[in-house]
């Protein structure tokens, strides 16, 4: 049976992770018999999750996981949708994986609050003496990488602007479809309806989650993921 290796539940959705959220739900889109199992960082290929167990075989990263289901096992995300369509839809798969995530991730690493409420029970399990070192070397880290790709150098009130800017665009492609391209999800939405979850979390105290929470279109978009791929969590306060 296949296993897929994730972070675990948090903050009221599937995984703290928007990626492990995507391959959960790709998981489930696929109808493949599976287990999901907690990661293990000295397990996981490229040093984070998810992975993907396959037989003797670990598949890392979301995307990564979305081909080998593809090509190893004939699963078929496009839905129906032209090539075209599925452009589309990679673009903004690729927008919210290589921007809205590090925006998204700037507000809840590098905020005080934010983290003490949010990424800061990833280290529950460490050692309550060393767990305050620990945090703040992560931390430094996170916001070093931010800096490195780019995000981390503008505003406040630029990475707002810019993550706005986001959500519109998926706002305008969702138009009147009831997921992302038409009346069926396809892989692109287990992508893009992951992170507009995490973006809207109303645990984290950020203007770009207060954004897409007046969105009615863009709750109704993730309501719908929520109960077509995670009913148990529908009626949350997520």
């Amino acid at each position: 049976m296949l296993e897929l290796y994730v972070y675990g539940p948090y903050f009221g959705m599937p995984d703290g992770s928007p990626f492990c959220t995507k391959a959960l739900t790709l998981m489930k889109m696929s109808a493949l018999p599976f287990k999901v199992s907690k990661m293990s960082f000295k397990q996981a290929p490229k040093g984070k999750a998810p992975y993907l167990k396959d037989g003797e075989m670990l598949i890392a990263d979301s995307h990564v996981i979305q081909q080998h289901l593809e090509t190893a096992h004939g699963v078929d995300f496009s839905a129906g949708y032209s090539p075209a369509l599925m452009a589309q839809g990679w673009a903004l798969s690729r927008m919210v994986e290589e921007h809205l995530y590090f925006i998204n991730m700037h507000f809840r690493w590098l905020d005080d609050e934010n983290f003490r409420k949010g990424p800061a029970q990833f280290f529950n399990e460490v050692p309550a003496l060393v767990r305050p070192l620990i945090s703040k070397l992560v931390r430094g880290k996170q916001r070093k990488t931010l800096h490195l790709q780019g995000l981390g150098r503008h505003t406040e009130q630029q990475r707002v602007a810019f993550a706005k800017g986001d959500l519109d665009a998926i706002e305008a492609t969702l138009d009147d479809n009831a997921f992302l391209l038409g009346a069926k999800p396809c892989g692109a939405d287990a992508s893009v309806a992951s992170f507009v979850w995490s973006v809207s979390a109303p645990l984290f105290k950020t203007e770009i989650g207060e954004y897409a929470r007046s969105r009615p279109k863009l709750m109704a978009y993730v309501e719908r993921m929520k109960i077509k791929y995670f009913p148990e969590l529908v009626g949350g306060t997520n």
